[in-house]
């Protein structure tokens, strides 16, 4: 069983021997790091050319600026394992990341898709975060379970296995912000067995000036909108999905729509009433669930006052 380990790098150096260096320290050594400069303008390409001399399981790729996005796209162009892992430049891996990972797709016999748990550093503080367990369930039933959490979504707490990605053609979203948003939950709906290990593989490093955490207001605008538009591509998916019957594709797409107004709550006030317009032409309030009469009553207010649900409500 061997594992294709993609890295985009941009701007990481401080961070980039730790997580090459936790790769290198794997237990389980059937693996391929793909380590894509996406062209940054720091000297990570130094410390990648390291590796790369020192241990052939390391592979080193220079391209043009593209976004996040684009470099893990380029960088399964070039994988051969038999699973994919994305990993960001600034974070690391446990020593057993790759042999836990090789038992349980061992025991469920090669699932499509494998959830894991990890770990969120933030100021010298850590948040242990477990994953449920299940295995070998299909699409819909997982991703009942994992949309819970609120980083479900992430790209970096799964192992996919390459020929099913292959075989469904999946991309990320080049130049958007949460191109994860934009394909996970996609992933996992199709995917015919998805198994999930509670162990905390994964470190997650949660710093205050990057991309994610920026409260900028243009960034917050640019976060909103692309966050609507992978909405309207992923509602395109989901409702044609044959897999899901009426009421998971509702379940889904209410799971999405909240997402919605989650983003909206924090923008300023004339981007908040731009991107509210945007939900309200959409006409979101009919893809949330009604089935209590809690969820009754805010598919109401959604519809009639959804400036006030979403400023006043939303948590």
């Amino acid at each position: 069983m061997k594992f294709s380990i993609v890295i985009p790098v941009y701007n990481v150096e401080p961070y980039l021997r730790r997580c090459l260096d936790s790769l290198r320290e794997q237990v389980y050594e059937n693996f391929e790091v793909i380590v894509v400069n996406d062209g940054s303008p720091d000297d990570s390409q130094k410390i990648i050319d390291e590796f790369v001399k020192e241990d052939n399981r390391f592979i080193g790729y220079q391209k043009k600026n593209g976004g996040l996005s684009d470099a893990r796209n380029y960088g399964v162009q070039k994988a051969t394992g038999d699973y994919l892992l994305f990993l960001d430049g600034d974070d690391y891996v446990s020593s057993d990341y790759l042999k836990v990972m090789e038992e349980t797709i061992m025991i469920d016999d090669k699932p499509d898709v494998i959830h894991f748990g990890f770990v969120l550093q933030e100021d010298g503080n850590e948040i242990k975060k477990k994953a449920p367990v299940f295995s070998n369930q299909i699409g819909i039933q997982a991703f009942q379970v994992l949309s819970q959490d609120s980083y479900f979504v992430t790209a970096w707490s799964y192992a996919y296995r390459r020929q099913f990605w292959l075989d469904h053609h999946f991309q990320y979203a080049k130049g958007m912000y949460h191109e994860d948003y934009g394909l996970t939950p996609y992933v996992v709906l199709c995917a015919e067995k998805v198994s999930s290990i509670a162990d905390c593989l994964y470190y997650y490093l949660v710093r205050s000036n990057s991309i994610m955490t920026s409260n900028d207001t243009e960034k917050l605008l640019k976060k909103a909108n692309d966050t609507l538009s992978q909405y309207d591509w992923l509602k395109e998916q989901i409702m044609t999905l044959q897999s899901l019957n009426e009421d998971e594709k509702q379940y889904v797409m209410s799971y999405l729509t909240n997402t919605l107004f989650v983003k909206g709550k924090d923008l300023p006030k004339e981007a908040f009433h731009s991107f509210s317009n945007e939900l309200k032409k959409r006409e979101v309030w009919k893809y949330l669930m009604s089935d209590t009469l809690i969820r009754k009553i805010k598919r109401y207010l959604v519809k009639h006052h959804l400036h006030f649900y979403i400023k006043n409500l939303v948590r």
